[in-house]
């Protein structure tokens, strides 16, 4: 349950993984094992399932603790269903103390495989990172401490001895799947009576469970805890996602059907739209209000758009059309340079993959200038994804150039790829877009790349390959998709969802 609600953009892992071990080669020995299950829930529908198991053992005197979790579910997208699964097995020494994880994120094939493992002195942590089939792995590494710990370090928070109402704890532990070291706390607050899926009532302590990693929003969940400081039900920080601890048999029956669709269903409504043809208007003014948060500390004030807070949850977004020439207006921020990441290859961003370079070949590009090169790269992948499906989470862009299917982030990274590959800097931006199904409009959620040419950052969308984007985009953030931490640039897009209203100013 701890991990569950940071893969909402729908990663997941591979069956049996290959579980660490103890640093030599010797035996191990198990000294006792813990299982439990939990069952996913939205819209009080069950649409996957959880599994823990916690094992003890000893290796030359050494006590370790081997720590196994699964996630699977569910969900329609954009009508299709979205099949998700992670796995992570993290061995640390009986204190919390992390020695080494893996973790396998698994969508319909797609498998992305981190392995880490801390250095002799325990001040690095190495990870290895391969992302997507038949890919060599990358490595890079992040400081630690000896004292930092991995999924056994946050459990022993509510467990090591059971958390009570008014305590407060705390822990530096790595985030599972995000690959960063991350504040875990958590604030015992009260007992009350909480409903379990049988209909039956337990008396249970509500946790508040904070999650703070450096220049990311923190991510917020509850958690009720039993009398020996185990998780019973806990809701995920987006969408109102709930996991409820039950029976085996029960979390492994069959999942239903619910009607959320994970596109359609967080649309964000807005009145006042431009009519006509938004990709000509120059600039657009927006207000954006989230329930809880500054959305000034998480929308980007950067690229073509300008985040002023007007309030503790308020703030104005003055988005530019932006293109390759003329001067940038006035009174746009200005955007650093690119660096080295947004231009070499990464385990998601494969620039030298074969199936690229075959594209990148294919593509022809004859223009001499960067700008029309990024737009003529942009038609290219527009036309070359032939099957737009959404029932993929994230591809690597190797594999969008083999498959040549995937939606708006599969058109993203692999114009990322091919940017890179031609000698043009280029990252993901990660926002909303207006759409107009007839029935259905506001603003959805999408991915979209830009690309540094001249003094600017150009903003493409190969989805729409209309040669740029309009007024009609909101970013929240950027990303390089660099290295193995490249999905907490997720996390601010996360923080928005299910608690966003826009309003057209101008």
């Amino acid at each position: 349950m701890i991990s569950f609600g940071l893969i909402w953009f729908g990663f997941a892992g591979c069956t049996d993984p290959k579980s660490p071990e103890p640093p030599r080669q010797n035996a191990e020995k198990i000294e006792s094992s813990q299982e439990s299950w939990g069952a996913i829930v939205l819209q009080g529908e069950k649409i996957g399932h959880t599994m823990e198991k916690i094992e003890r053992l000893t290796h030359d005197q050494t006590e370790y603790v081997r720590t196994t979790t699964v996630e699977q579910l569910q969900i329609q997208r954009a009508g299709q269903p979205l099949k998700m699964r992670v796995e992570n097995v993290f061995l640390s020494l009986a204190n919390g103390s992390l020695k080494q994880f893996t973790t396998k994120i698994d969508q319909a094939g797609s498998v992305t495989r981190f392995t880490g493992q801390t250095s002799e002195d325990g001040k690095t942590l190495r990870i290895s990172t391969q992302g997507g089939q038949n890919q060599a792995a990358t490595h890079d590494s992040i400081t630690w401490q000896p004292d930092y710990g991995g999924l056994h370090a946050v459990y022993r928070l509510f467990q090591n001895p059971p958390i009570e109402a008014g305590q407060k704890r705390s822990a530096m532990a790595l985030v599972p799947t995000l690959n960063r070291v991350a504040k875990h706390s958590i604030e015992g607050q009260a007992k009350e009576a909480v409903t379990m899926l049988d209909g039956s009532t337990v008396n249970l302590l509500r946790t508040r469970y904070l999650t703070e990693i450096k220049g990311q929003p923190p991510l917020e969940s509850t958690a009720w805890v039993d009398g020996a400081g185990e998780i019973v039900k806990m809701t995920s920080p987006v969408q109102n996602f709930e996991i409820y601890r039950c029976p085996k048999p029960f979390a492994l029956s069959a999942n239903k059907i619910v009607s959320f669709d994970l596109a359609l269903d967080t649309i964000v409504p807005v009145d006042d739209m431009p009519e006509g043809n938004r990709e000509d208007l120059p600039e657009l003014t927006y207000q954006v209000k989230l329930n809880s948060g500054d959305p000034a500390k998480i929308f980007a004030s950067t690229t073509n758009q300008q985040v002023t807070s007007i309030g503790a949850n308020t703030a104005q977004v003055r988005v530019w059309r932006i293109r390759p020439e003329g001067k940038s207006p006035a009174d746009l921020p200005e955007s650093p340079q690119p660096t080295a990441a947004e231009l070499a290859a990464s385990p998601l961003v494969q620039v030298q993959d074969p199936a690229v370079q075959t594209l990148i070949r294919k593509a022809s590009i004859e223009a001499k200038d960067p700008a029309q090169q990024a737009i003529a790269l942009e038609k290219f992948v527009h036309a070359t994804i032939e099957e737009k499906n959404f029932s993929q989470g994230f591809l690597s862009a190797a594999e969008v150039a083999q498959g040549k299917t995937g939606d708006c982030t599969e058109h993203a990274v692999l114009l990322m790829a091919l940017l890179r590959a031609q000698g043009i800097p280029a990252r993901g931006a990660l926002g909303l877009v207006y759409v107009d199904y007839g029935d259905q409009q506001g603003f959805a959620y999408h991915m979209w790349t830009e690309a540094w040419v001249g003094d600017r950052w150009l903003p493409l969308d190969a989805t729409r390959g209309k040669e740029g984007i309009g007024v009609d985009y909101i970013k929240v953030t950027q990303t390089d998709l660099s290295g193995s931490g490249a999905f907490a640039a997720f996390l601010p897009v996360s923080q928005v969802i299910g608690q966003l209203e826009i309003e057209v100013v101008d």
